[in-house]
């Protein structure tokens, strides 16, 4: 259900992951986190001041890594947004 028809974006019974909870899986720390999600990296939906993201994402934030993994200089460019990334390959034709 979407915001259009009048419901609520959050799936009934889905469980979200707070900042602090997803550093602890990912062994980083919660402000780590959250520059993920201020950079599009990692996306997240505001309640109050507080950020809460699926698990889904983290998990394909995740598997974003481990592609990039094989070609990685440096670990700058595995957290970039996937937008961030379109733009710059797009410049390079």
């Amino acid at each position: 259900m979407s915001d259009a028809d009048g419901g609520s974006p959050f799936e009934v019974g889905e469980q979200f992951l707070t900042a602090p909870e997803v550093a602890a899986r990912l062994h980083v720390t919660a402000q780590t986190v959250r520059n993920w999600i201020d950079q599009g990296a990692l996306p997240a939906i505001r309640v109050g001041r507080a950020f809460r993201v699926n698990p889904r994402d983290v998990e394909d934030l995740l598997a974003r890594t481990n592609a990039a993994g094989v070609r990685r200089r440096s670990r700058r460019g595995v957290w970039e947004s996937a937008r961030a990334r379109i733009y710059r390959d797009s410049d390079s034709l």
